[in-house]
């Protein structure tokens, strides 16, 4: 009997998530028994295309499409009727035997979600599903209008356990399997010669933040108040900002209002940060949401410190003491206490213990695994 597989996906935008579903890949491709996989991106995701290219072949189709997720997407997805036909389209010339929809969150794929066949076996790939109260948003209309979209996916599969009770709280009814998101960084960096190229002194105390410089939900504004609070004892500290987004222009506001004062520099983002990793002696995360952040897992993976924020993944992942409330936290004895050799030292005992119960292979298998209609999710 025939199996096909097919691939949606919505976002212009390339990252963590699609990185990890591009780790999954080659198990898919080898191990997942399809006779026929079609991928259907926007054309704006160039990098997406780009990575995919090399799967390209008669039984792996990669074709970009013109449509793309909206604002207010959750509730005008019903009535984008092109893309809805458009969906219905390649469902008819298909008949997949499985689809798989890449959501950075629910509102991701909505319209293929509403469009799908009855029947169709439908697997949501999502990193986070956090509830509109979690954002800082109204939970009424929000929660509501996604609650539809949570219970349509026939399973769902997520990259950490804390995800779970996230899709539950949600309204996801279909059983959830988890697939770890699992890093491999190249080997760490010298230190010395990282600092060295990034022009920091060798007896530097530096603290990063690395990634999307989204102010609500990495939790920049809190970050910066607590600087702002402290600046007195942060003299010995160097702040580094590696990202972009619309929190840069904050960040300058704050490196030029305590200069003098505190060492804060900006950076834009790099596709290799792995030399800016290992320069750190601390990574700040303080976080309002977030899903399983690869950053987090390629620190722990270097055994660069964490001090994050106390959500859920955090908790998870991190000890205790590698946890604090940013919004009113005295932020440089954190950050001194979390590097201190009997924190150090605890923190690395226990993520190389946390990072012992993940495995790329047994995650792409799980991955594979919640694609077959007739598997027993394990």
């Amino acid at each position: 009997m025939s199996r096909s597989l097919l691939i949606l996906q919505d976002s212009p935008e390339f990252g963590g998530h699609e990185a990890m579903f591009l780790r999954f890949l080659p198990t898919l491709v080898q191990d997942g028994g399809y006779d026929r996989i079609v991928v259907r991106h926007p054309m704006s995701n160039a990098k997406l295309a780009e990575r995919l290219q090399p799967y390209a072949s008669d039984t792996f189709e990669v074709k970009p499409w013109p449509f793309t997720k909206q604002r207010a997407e959750p509730y005008l997805a019903g009535f984008r009727r092109t893309y809805a036909r458009a969906v219905q389209q390649v469902f008819g010339e298909m008949r997949p035997t499985a689809t798989l929809l890449l959501q950075g969150r629910i509102e991701n794929c909505a319209v293929p979600l509403l469009a799908a066949p009855r029947g169709s076996f439908v697997v949501s790939y999502v990193p986070m599903a956090h509830k509109m109260a979690d954002l800082g948003r109204r939970a009424v209309p929000g929660d509501w209008v996604r609650r539809r979209l949570y219970r349509r996916p026939d399973r769902f599969i997520v990259p950490g356990s804390a995800v779970v009770g996230q899709v539950r709280a949600a309204g996801g009814r279909s059983p959830v399997v988890v697939a770890d998101n699992v890093v491999a960084p190249p080997p760490r960096p010298d230190r010395a010669q990282a600092r060295e190229a990034l022009g920091l002194a060798p007896d530097a105390r530096v603290a990063l933040f690395l990634g999307r410089l989204d102010v609500r939900q990495k939790g920049l504004d809190n970050l910066a108040d607590a600087i702002r609070r402290d600046a007195a004892q942060l003299g010995g500290w160097t702040f580094l900002f590696v990202g972009a987004g619309e929190g840069q222009a904050d960040l300058e506001t704050l490196a030029r209002d305590l200069a003098g004062k505190v060492d804060i520099r900006c950076s834009s983002w790099t596709d290799s940060p792995h030399a800016t990793l290992a320069a750190a002696d601390l990574l700040l995360m303080p976080s309002r949401w977030e899903g399983v952040p690869l950053v987090m897992l390629e620190a722990m993976t270097y055994r660069v410190p964490i001090l994050a924020s106390q959500i859920d993944v955090f908790q998870d992942y991190l000890p205790l003491a590698n946890r604090t409330d940013f919004a009113n936290v005295d932020l440089a004895d954190a950050m001194t206490r979390a590097i201190s050799p009997p924190v150090a030292e605890s923190y690395r005992t226990h993520v190389g213990q946390r990072l012992a119960t993940t495995d790329l292979q047994q995650s792409s298998m799980r991955f594979v695994e919640a694609l077959r209609p007739e598997g027993t999710p394990i």
